[in-house]
């Protein structure tokens, strides 16, 4: 080997020797110092951004985990919530017409009464009648009042064993006695359905000379003897003369909402009214 080749190896040696010292910090060479600072420095800088970088990335992978789970145990709360509402919402309004029912039965003592609940509709073209799940078991026969807390609901117009099937007022085959409820005026005629409007009624056959107002109070007139008197059937709205012109006719909003009823008494036996002999007898007596 050659003194250069020595030389050479020898300076590199010693060269490396300081590079070594100077980062290492054990000895102070300003110029080389100043060089491996300028050398080192980035790369060190580049790797500890790549490490704040690599941390930033695993928190934001956490934290997005984290969301991702409390979200989806927000929506499965929420869905809880959610079925807790729709449950209690059912059991409210179920409680409100039984308590309704209720009501009625303890008001009218005199009557016989079997609850039912309703189990089908018709949704044909005419959408005029209901089935309840008692039938012929229960007592039921056909003619027979079907009510809920508000008002008349229909009559019983088909009767199976355990099953019937009821015609809603709003039917324009459904036809009821009824008269006006008012301290000067006890008109009568018929109510039913009318063709083409639904949730409206019309009273007919109203003696032109009777007195009938809009905001009326109508009930059940009892003259059929199928059903009690004095059942709420709705509110006249409008009056008028007939076609004719011989008799009057009204419009009248029912008490009812046949719509959302799920729940109906039926009327299977009532004590009627003394008739007026009677009572003029027992208040001679009196």
């Amino acid at each position: 080997m050659g003194k250069k080749s020595i030389l050479c190896a020898l300076f590199v040696l010693i060269l490396f020797s300081m590079l070594a010292l100077a980062i290492s910090g054990k000895s102070r060479f300003p110029l080389i110092n100043k060089a491996v600072a300028t050398v080192v420095m980035p790369v060190e800088n580049a790797l500890v951004a790549i490490g704040n970088t690599g941390d930033n990335i695993r928190g934001y992978w956490r934290a997005l985990t984290v969301l991702q789970s409390e979200n989806k145990e927000l929506k499965r709360e929420n869905v809880e919530l959610r079925n807790a509402n729709v449950a209690m919402a059912a059991i409210y309004a179920e409680n409100k017409q039984l308590r309704e029912l209720l009501n009625y039965k303890e008001q009218h003592r005199t009557q016989t009464t079997r609850a039912a609940k309703v189990i089908a509709r018709n949704f044909g073209d005419l959408r005029d009648s209901m089935y309840i799940n008692i039938g012929k078991d229960a007592g039921l026969k056909r003619e027979m009042a079907v009510l809920n807390g508000s008002g008349l609901v229909g009559i019983v117009d088909e009767v199976y064993e355990d099953y019937a099937k009821v015609l809603l007022i709003t039917s324009a085959r459904c036809k009821v006695g009824a008269r006006i409820v008012r301290v000067d005026s006890r008109a009568i005629g018929i109510v039913n359905g009318r063709n083409g409007i639904r949730d409206e009624l019309v009273m007919e056959h109203i003696y032109r000379e009777a007195s009938v107002n809009e905001g009326d109070v109508v009930v059940t007139s009892g003259y059929s003897g199928s059903h009690p008197e004095n059942i709420l059937i709705g509110t006249v709205k409008d009056v008028r003369l007939s076609n004719v012109g011989l008799l009057q006719e009204a419009d009248v909003v029912p008490a009812a909402d046949v719509a959302d009823v799920e729940y109906v008494l039926v009327i299977t036996h009532f004590t009627p009214e003394p008739k007026l002999d009677k009572k003029l007898q027992g208040g001679q007596a009196k």
